[in-house]
């Protein structure tokens, strides 16, 4: 099972711009540059409501984040993601064409209380502070709490693994101040640049807005008196969806039936239908994927979070329709795998999400 969960806030705070807001803007920031003697350094702070979204034990978590642009970046760095240590507040400004002091920037985590390392209950960093002083800048965070992403120049899109960081929230050990992405301290205070990473924020009029992916294992087999398939998928017996609908409600979780019949059934002396006759897919060999009909986007790829379940009626799956975007069309597709080989089933199986 995938869900996805879009943030609540985020916001990206720049050394050049010490107190100025930027958490309406549409962009969010990762970067260094360095002018000769002068280095501007960007960082980005995303924060969601992990405690409200139900997430079953032993799950696996992603933090998602679209490119809209990578400059002048190296050829391989990696972003660092911390959990924050301290409370702070979106604001209303923009980098360019709405200058307010009224949020979290490099200096203040609310536009008035500067951000302090002197933080009860955990390791927290200061980057620009001095050791023992009251203020530090440019965001604190947890240094035992970090998970990381290396990329090369070809691909910057992050999905990164925090469900460390996301376990110490929903456990109660670390208050859920959300996450800090940046590059490491080593290479901010060293004399090369690292370029600008532009993410899509919570503010775009797109679909790429930074999610948070929990994906776990909800497979069941029990096959009651149904019988097996036999032969392959294709040429001994036909895959068929029976009970996909054309429009779905959003964020529901939707049951998706499919079941095995005889392509070729015997004749026989029995006046039932035949074709009517279901028979089960063997136990972890078929799986789904759902994709963006438009653009051929994966949405949920084939894979161990994607397998097909079974009961006595017939094989089926549950699928997650939750924070995807709405009135666009989708695509499922069946995979079957059988003595190591592949069968994709692409029937036109397409719906929309009202």
């Amino acid at each position: 099972m995938h869900k996805f969960f879009t943030s609540s806030y985020d916001a990206s705070i720049y050394l050049q711009q010490p107190d100025q807001n930027a958490g309406r803007d549409e962009i969010l920031e990762v970067g260094k540059l360095y002018y000769g003697s002068t280095k501007d350094i960007a960082r980005s702070l995303i924060k969601f409501d992990v405690l409200s979204m139900g997430i079953p034990s032993g799950s696996k978590i992603y933090l998602n984040l679209k490119t809209v642009k990578a400059e002048e970046i190296p050829l391989e760095y990696t972003i660092y993601a911390n959990a924050v240590s301290q409370s702070w507040s979106m604001g209303t400004g923009t980098k360019f064409d709405n200058i307010t002091s009224d949020g979290i920037s490099w200096k203040y985590r609310n536009g008035i209380d500067s951000w302090q390392d002197n933080v009860v209950g955990g390791t927290a960093v200061f980057t620009l502070g001095t050791t023992g002083s009251a203020n530090a800048e440019g965001g604190t965070w947890y240094t035992a709490s970090e998970a990381s992403q290396s990329y090369n120049y070809e691909e910057a899109d992050v999905r990164m693994d925090v469900t460390n960081i996301v376990n110490l929230w929903l456990s109660g050990s670390l208050s859920n101040n959300g996450l800090i992405l940046h590059h490491s301290l080593t290479a901010e205070n060293d004399t090369l640049d690292y370029g600008l990473i532009k993410f899509f924020s919570k503010e775009t009029n797109t679909i790429y807005e930074p999610k948070l992916e929990v994906v776990w294992d909800d497979s069941l087999f029990s096959t009651g008196s149904l019988a097996p398939t036999t032969g392959s998928a294709e040429d001994g017996y036909k895959i068929v969806v029976t009970n996909l609908k054309n429009k779905y409600p959003a964020n529901e979780t939707i049951k998706v039936r499919i079941k095995g019949r005889d392509m070729f059934p015997l004749k026989s002396f029995g006046t039932s239908f035949e074709y009517d006759h279901t028979k089960y897919i063997p136990s972890g060999s078929a799986y789904y994927q759902l994709e963006d009909y438009k653009t051929g986007e994966i949405i949920y790829p084939f894979g161990e979070y994607t397998k097909v379940s079974c009961d006595s009626t017939s094989n089926y799956f549950n699928m997650s329709l939750n924070s995807l975007p709405i009135n666009r069309t989708y695509k499922l597709k069946i995979k079957i795998i059988e003595s190591g080989i592949s069968t994709i089933l692409d029937d036109k199986l397409i719906f929309e999400i009202i």
